[in-house]
Order: structure tokens, then C-alpha cells, then sequence
């Protein structure tokens, strides 16, 4: 397969290069038109990679779906849990992306492929401690965040789910680093060929254990559990195959040493670490959140997962954009250039707003209809309709705080992040939720407000630290 990885190179070029054989074309207009492209070349398979992940996402609640209520609230109390395993390979992520991208822009390959080995040691500790952590207590976590009001059934069904997917997780952990490196190399086609594979695998063998087709056990909510399982490995045999290739700049066959080198490892700890508190600030708002809604019983919790699930469809172009964003400011930054690096952001911010608001668009006037897919009670279609509303309205600048925040954590800034992190999730969300539920009594309305908010706080936030611009001279 061809090296697929990209950086800034083939665009910045010099003045009597770009005139050569563009004679009567406008310097300034080819410069920029390269740059647009590169931006879209390194967003579209993120894009692809996300809207896929997302489709199947809601394939696989559609496919519990048809086993009732009960089994789409209990795949819905295992999500709090899964994103808090998540966390610790995301910040992991987050400081093997921006090395490998500020690796990438230096030219220095052996830093690049070295953070990568760096990481690998840290994503195998990281795994033996959260899965022998979730072993001993992902049923006392599920059942708090379950609360009063969710039935035992579903609890119950809940804990066969969680069960089978810590025997995921080491593969899981080592797909994340893979990802992580490649993309801060520019190669954001590998985790999308690696995810695709893992989502189609997912949605195959969904089907044939959910409901027991061609011979296969009918392991119905355990079975979704397991076809996710099975789709992961997958798709980490797909990204193993693509590291072992010698002509990638990030490979597995570098001829580097797998020993652990502390200097290295501190420095991704030193961006990872804020990343760290980062994303577990969010699973413990998340949680709390998540107390507030279940605490309206089955039918509203139903309907707010079967919301989520859509709203996360919202997102993938502001991801998407983010995901060119972190590459390319890391890139820049590792080439001295500053102004590139507000360039890159600042473009991809302006294509993930004309994104957002046609999905906006398509949100509130047919939101209540793509319900449709997930349950034919009347009462949980109106409600996702009125929610859906509500998210259509904030879209445009809910979603583009994925691409400041995403530009920020290129550039080494991720305990800004964590801190806006904070006070939107933490503060922000369960108090306005708390109010708005239990005191205007507004249900799950008022959660989705208080959910809206947060986003708006955290767009905010990133904005302005992004135009203040001290993320710009951070040593990493």
C-alpha cells in the first residue's frame, strides 16, 4: 500500500516554484487553493471513518432496539464506563498525535517513530490496569449510575455487556496509539480503513448473534457486546498490517528498540496527562449527568440515548475538521511556522461551520422522522423530535468547538482544554440540569438545554484561547 501520509511540505511552495508553468494565475490564490486541498485531504477519510462509526453506532441501538426498552438502557449504562476506559487511551492519543505531528514537521523520523514505541509500553500498562480495575468494579459502577429508577433487567443486562468487552481492551488500547501516530504522521486514511473494517465486522456479526442467524447462538444484548469485540480485533490486525510496512514513516519494523525510555515518556505524560484529567472530567460529568436523566425512568432515558446516538452524527464534521487541524497545527509548529498554523485552523473552522448548519438543517425538520428507525412508541418520537430541535439550533458552533479545542491540543495546549473540560462538563451541564429538571421541572427538555449549554461554554472558551494565542510558543 502507498506511504499515504501527509504534511505541509507539498503546499508550502516558494514564490519562483509556484510561477513556473502558472504564468497569469494569481500567486496568492494557487497557495491557498493547495492549502484548502491538503485540509481536505487529510479531513475526508476522518469524515468517512466517523460518519461510518456513527451509522453503525446507531445500526447496533436499532438492532437491540428490536429486543425493547430495557436492552437499549442497558447498552446505554455501559457507555459511561466504556468512555472511561476510552479516556486513558485518548490522552495517550492526544500526546502521541501532537509529538508525532511536531516529529513530522522537523523531519526528524526516528523522534516520530520512537514516540510510537514510547507509547506502546504505556498503552500495555495502561491496559493491565484498567481491565483488572473494571473487573473487580464495573458492576458497583454500573449499578450506581443506574440509580432508583432503571429497572433490574436492564442492569442485569448491563453487566453480561460490560463483561464481554473488557476482553477487548487490549486490543483496543494499542488500535488507539496505532491511529494516534499515523494521524500526527497525516495518514488519516489508516484509521479509517482500520475502523471501517472493525464497524463492518461489528454490524455482521451483530446480526448473526443478536438474534441467533445461520447456526450462530442467540446471545441477544452479549451478543452486540461480543460483535463489537470481534469487530475490534479486526480492525487492530488492519492497522498492525499497515504499521509493518517499511515505507511508512511510521512503522513498526523502524529497527528501534521496544524499552522504555523515560525522557520520551514523560514528554508524552506532559501533554497526555492534562488530556487525562481532560477526558475524565467529562466521563464524571457524564456520569453525573447521566444520574439526572436515568432518574426519569426508562422511557426518557430510552429516548436520550436514541437522541444521543443521532446527535453524534452532528459532530463528525467538526471531529473530522479537527482531526485535519490537530495534524496540520502540530506540523506547523514543528516547522517554526506559527501563521500556517492559524491559517490551517482558522480554514477548517470556516468549512466545519458551512458543514454544520445543512446538518442543522436536516436535524430539525426530519429529526423526529430518523427517530423513526429506533422505536414506534409515539411518546418517545416526540420527545427525540423536541430534542433533536434543540440540537439543530446549537450545531453550527456546538460542533466547531471540536476544531479550536482539537487545534489546541496540536499545539501541546491540552490543559486548557481540560480546563474548559471542566467547567463545561462538570460545572456547568449537572447544575443547569439539575435546576432545569428537578426544579422547573422541564424533564428531559431541560436536560438537553443544560447539555447545549455546556457545548456553548466550551465553544467560547476554545475560541478565545485560540485568538489569545500563547498555545503558539509551548516547548512539547
Amino acid at each position: 500500500m502507498e506511504d499515504e501520509e501527509r504534511d505541509t511540505e507539498g503546499e508550502v511552495k516558494t514564490l519562483a516554484e509556484t510561477k513556473k508553468g502558472n504564468i497569469g494565475i494569481d500567486i496568492e490564490t494557487q497557495i491557498e487553493k493547495e492549502r484548502n486541498i491538503l485540509i481536505l485531504k487529510l479531513m475526508w477519510p476522518a469524515l468517512l471513518e466517523n460518519i461510518l462509526a456513527t451509522l453503525v453506532s446507531m445500526a447496533d441501538t436499532i438492532m437491540v432496539s428490536a429486543l425493547g426498552t430495557f436492552a437499549v438502557s442497558a447498552v446505554g449504562l455501559c457507555t459511561q464506563p466504556r468512555f472511561i476506559v476510552f479516556s486513558a487511551f485518548m490522552a495517550l492519543g492526544t500526546g502521541t498525535t501532537a509529538l508525532v505531528a511536531r516529529a513530522k514537521g522537523a523531519r526528524d523520523e526516528k523522534e516520530a517513530n520512537t514516540i510510537l514505541m514510547q507509547s506502546m509500553i504505556m498503552a500495555a500498562a495502561i491496559v493491565l490496569l484498567v481491565s483488572a480495575v473494571m473487573l473487580v468494579w464495573h458492576q458497583p459502577l454500573i449499578r450506581f449510575i443506574a440509580g432508583a429508577n432503571i429497572s433490574e433487567e436492564s442492569i442485569h443486562m448491563a453487566y453480561d455487556y460490560f463483561r464481554i468487552q473488557i476482553y477487548g481492551f487490549p486490543v483496543l488500547g494499542l488500535t488507539f496509539i496505532f491511529n494516534a501516530a499515523l494521524r500526527g504522521a497525516g495518514n488519516t486514511r489508516a484509521a479509517f480503513y482500520s475502523n471501517s473494517l472493525a464497524n463492518v465486522v461489528n454490524v455482521i456479526f451483530n446480526y448473526l448473534l443478536i438474534n441467533g442467524k445461520f447456526g450462530f447462538p442467540r446471545m441477544e444484548v452479549a451478543g452486540a457486546s461480543l460483535a463489537t469485540v470481534i469487530g475490534q480485533c479486526a480492525g487492530f490486525a488492519m492497522v498492525l498490517y499497515l504499521l509493518m510496512a517499511k515505507k511508512q514513516y511510521i512503522t513498526l519494523r523502524s529497527g528501534l528498540p521496544l524499552k522504555p525510555d523515560m525522557k520520551t515518556i514523560r514528554r508524552i505524560a506532559k501533554i497526555g496527562m492534562p488530556a487525562l484529567f481532560e477526558q475524565l472530567a467529562m466521563r464524571i460529568g457524564m456520569m453525573l449527568f447521566t444520574l439526572i436523566v436515568t432518574s426519569l425512568g426508562d422511557t426518557s432515558y430510552a429516548t436520550h440515548i436514541i437522541a444521543m446516538n443521532i446527535q453524534s452524527m452532528s459532530f463528525t464534521t467538526g471531529m473530522s475538521f479537527g482531526t485535519a487541524a490537530t495534524t496540520l497545527t502540530g506540523q506547523s509548529l514543528g516547522r517554526k511556522r506559527e501563521d500556517l498554523a492559524r491559517w490551517y485552523t482558522a480554514r477548517a473552522i470556516r468549512f466545519g461551520y458551512i458543514l454544520s448548519f445543512l446538518v442543522a438543517v436536516i436535524l430539525f425538520f426530519f429529526g423526529g422522522l430518523i427517530s423513526r428507525a429506533y422505536s414506534k412508541e409515539a411518546e418517545i418520537l416526540a420527545l427525540a423530535a423536541s430534542v433533536l430541535r434543540i440540537v439543530a439550533l446549537a450545531n453550527p458552533i456546538s460542533n466547531t468547538r471540536y476544531v479550536y479545542n482539537a487545534s489546541l491540543r496540536g499545539a501541546g495546549d491540552s490543559r486548557f482544554t481540560a480546563v474548559s473540560t471542566f467547567l463545561g462538563i462538570l460545572v456547568v451541564r449537572p447544575l443547569l440540569a439539575y435546576i432545569l429538571v428537578f426544579i422547573v421541572k422541564l424533564d428531559l427538555i431541560g436536560v438537553w438545554i443544560a447539555l447545549v449549554s455546556d457545548a456553548l461554554v466550551c465553544y467560547a472558551l476554545g475560541k478565545w484561547r485560540w485568538k489569545q494565542g500563547k498555545w503558539a510558543a509551548l516547548k512539547v
